[in-house]
Order: structure tokens, then sequence, then C-alpha cells
């Protein structure tokens, strides 16, 4: 019975740890993840065990901003939950026709800026976070005042 736990412990391990890679570098092939893990004392790793773990994790190869394709998480596993703390930390929502703006307390903006990101809406084509504002590009900017409603909606902002 230990074998069964102990394997269950090492697969979710395993996989927290590819997550937590793919988070914080940007890798080009999956043997680069490979020993990347080894590297961490995951010594069993195959290229067939990184290509269940990148399936699961619902990872993806897109162009980084230098047309260079890597591997991303393209779906969070737990859902986020946006309370009220996070509507306090918002100054102002508005756009000036271009592009939404969310200014925040200071050191805001980035927490605020993944927020909106983290789920894919048809409304934004992404964001940009500073230190105390975020600009969100509308997809269509003749569809700005729906792109603000939807950062609103997001940020737990009454629309």
């Amino acid at each position: 019975m230990h074998g069964a736990i102990d394997a269950v412990c090492h697969e979710e391990s395993i996989t927290t740890a590819c997550k937590r890679l793919l988070q914080q570098q940007s890798f080009s092939t999956q043997d680069d993840i490979r020993h990347r893990l080894i590297e961490m004392g995951f010594n069993d790793v195959s290229q067939s065990t990184v290509s269940r773990l990148l399936s699961r994790l619902g990872v993806a190869k897109v162009p980084n901003a230098y047309g260079k394709k890597v591997y991303c998480l393209t779906v969070e596993n737990e859902p986020v939950q946006v309370s009220s703390s996070i509507a306090s930390q918002i100054e102002y929502i508005t756009h000036n026709q271009l592009v939404v703006v969310v200014k925040t307390h200071p050191g805001g903006a980035q927490l605020v800026a993944r927020l909106i990101d983290i789920q894919p809406h048809a409304e934004i084509l992404g964001t940009v976070g500073g230190n105390d504002t975020v600009m969100v590009a509308p997809r269509d900017i003749t569809r700005i005042e729906e792109c603000e409603k939807v950062v609103k909606a997001r940020l737990g902002i009454a629309v």
C-alpha cells in the first residue's frame, strides 16, 4: 500500500514542480523541461513523462515575444476568487477610446493584470501591468465600452 501512496505523492510533486518551472521560465523543448526536472531531483523523468505532465497541465507551445515557440500554461487548474479586497485596491477604471486604464494603489497593478488575464475573454486582447497602472487592450476599439464592463466585472467593480 505504501508504494501506491508514494507513487501518488511523487506524481503530485512532479506535477507541481513542472507547473512552477513553466510559470518561472521559458522552455522550447520537452527535453529542456526533462533536464531541469532531473536537476531538481526527479531522476526517473522520461520524455513521455514530460509529455503526459504537459498534457495534464494544459500546456501549449506558443510563440514568445521573439517569435520562438515555447511551452506555456494555457489553463489554470484552480479558479481564482476575486473578493472585495481586490476592488479596494483599485482607484478607478476608465478608457480613452483606445485602451482601458485601471489605476491601482502602488504595487497592485501586476496582480490586477493577472486577474484580468487569467481567463481569456473575447473582448480583451491583453494587458500590460506596471506598478500602479494596468492598460487593457480591447480586441476591437469600437467595443471599448464592452471591454471596460468585462474588466470591471472581473475585478468585482459594480458596472
